[in-house]
């Protein structure tokens, strides 16, 4: 028997590999949803992928009808990995990956995609998440983000739970959004452009400025060859 935890408020401060998801339970409820990801090198080895937290059925009353869900979060984990590998050259592979679900619920697993993507993202590169952050989206294996439902009920969930900022589909957008006081919802199309949102922008520049450091060096080194 599980008891979902409904009421949840965001994290004091950022941290890496830890995202706010968002779902939607029942009928229509919206809540925060915690993601939470390590990724530790394994360097003899090929790397283990593990998955905890998942409620795998939720059964759903709607009047005289009884309706049971199944959780699809395993197939979006498989997603993500290549997603991650496609999109930012990652070697998911090199790494003992564990991803857990907080919250004892099921978890709708496409909505979920880029929640994933940026907890496992966070944790491969040790850059913390902003904890005013909130999300929802599918993920294409190409990285491209697809529209979920449930998404106004979503919203005001993490605002509910002290969220500034909620990434949804570009497809998702209502006008409506814009005139939300003490949340800013941001649209997005693909993957990049999410990580670039959620994670700590300084260090996300810092390690940018390094990739284009280590460019500039080898293109220096290939014109004095």
């Amino acid at each position: 028997q599980y008891s979902p935890r409904f009421e949840k408020t965001i994290n004091d401060n950022p941290a890496v590999g830890y995202v706010n998801g968002l779902a939607v339970y029942g009928s229509n409820i919206g809540a925060v949803m915690e993601i939470e990801a390590t990724a530790k090198k394994s360097n003899t080895r090929k790397g283990v992928l593990k998955i905890t937290g998942i409620v795998e059925e939720e059964e759903i009353s709607n009047q005289n009808r009884k309706m049971i869900r199944t959780s699809t979060a395993r197939c979006s984990v498989e997603n993500v990995i290549t997603v991650i590998e496609r999109n930012f050259g990652l070697n998911c592979d090199e790494y003992d990956i564990h991803i857990n679900f907080s919250g004892g619920a099921p978890v709708d697993g496409p909505s979920a995609g880029i929640s994933i993507a940026t907890a496992v993202y966070s944790a491969i590169n040790n850059i913390p998440v902003s904890n005013e952050v909130a999300m929802t989206g599918e993920l294409s294996i190409h990285g491209d983000v697809r529209a979920v439902g449930g998404v106004n009920a979503k919203v005001q969930a993490a605002k509910k739970a002290g969220a500034k900022v909620v990434i949804i589909p570009d497809e998702n957008w209502q006008q409506s959004f814009s005139k939300l006081d003490g949340i800013k919802v941001i649209t997005v199309k693909n993957i990049k452009e999410v990580i670039k949102i959620a994670l700590e922008k300084e260090n996300v520049e810092d390690k940018s400025n390094c990739i284009n450091t280590n460019i500039d060096v080898l293109a220096a080194e290939s014109l004095k060859a």
